[in-house]
């Protein structure tokens, strides 16, 4: 179980951040269901590695994005975090929506981030293969659309506050998609393929080979645009490979931070 704290940044704004586990630090950006009480990949790091885990804005409180214009003011918003919790050089590992925010805050201030992991990030766009619009079908479509298997696993349906309840998991998954929507809609191209060169971390994306929501030819423009940057496919995996491929995904994670 990991541990949860709030710290206060400038401006009013509050983080709620959880910390757990055992060994060095990496600090996990996660995807759209947000940080789940039984989150079985973070529970995987922690056997190896001491977990920061912030919540993105929105997640909780959607007045929180009042204070967040673009993908530019999200960037600083993690780097102001990472300065309150005196955390530089870190190795930065992010999930979906958590990998596109990884990305960002690498190119924006390359200096934070020692090491990279992006697990089926997003964030770029071609015509030619375009990501799946995720807010032109109803909210309760969307785990058919991210999961291989058409639903989430028990772990990560849960929500956080009243377990397994139907309606506060609507609640938190349409609040999730309200946050997400800021920063990617109409399009997720926010102009970040001409900032990636400016990463420095060495850098690893993993991507499911059966990703219905971002196609898996993503990894090939992250791995070509970012300097020196490597690549795994993941057979079988959809968008949330980290959780239906957990061991694999960990294995070349810590592989990759070695």
């Amino acid at each position: 179980m990991l541990a949860c704290e709030t710290i206060a940044l400038y401006g009013g704004r509050k983080v709620e951040v959880r910390r757990g586990g055992d060994g060095p630090t990496i600090v996990w950006l996660h995807g759209p269901h947000g940080l789940r009480p039984k989150d079985p990949v973070i529970a995987a790091l922690a056997r190896r590695y001491t977990v920061v885990a912030p919540l993105a804005p929105g997640f909780n409180d959607v007045d929180e994005l009042d204070q967040i214009r673009d993908v530019h003011d999200l960037a600083l918003h993690y780097d102001d975090i990472l300065d309150e919790l005196r955390l530089d050089g870190v190795a930065l590992v992010g999930h979906s929506f958590g990998a596109m925010i990884a990305a960002e805050l690498a190119a924006h201030v390359p200096r934070r981030v020692a090491r990279l992991v992006l697990l089926s990030p997003f964030g770029l766009w071609r015509d030619d293969h375009p990501v799946a619009d995720l807010f032109a079908r109803p909210y309760a479509a969307i785990d058919r659309l991210i999961w291989k298997s058409g639903e989430a696993s028990a772990e990560m349906a849960d929500p956080a506050n009243f377990s397994n309840d139907p309606v506060e998991r609507a609640v938190s998954l349409a609040q999730a998609m309200t946050a997400v929507a800021k920063f990617i809609w109409p399009i997720p191209d926010k102009g970040l393929r001409r900032r990636l060169p400016r990463v420095t971390a060495p850098t690893l994306i993993v991507h499911g080979g059966e990703d219905a929501f971002v196609p898996a030819i993503y990894a090939d423009e992250f791995a070509a645009t970012i300097p020196g940057a490597r690549k795994a496919i993941i057979p079988g995996a959809g968008h949330m490979a980290p959780y239906e491929q957990t061991d694999q995904v960990i294995g070349l994670l810590a592989r990759h931070l070695r």
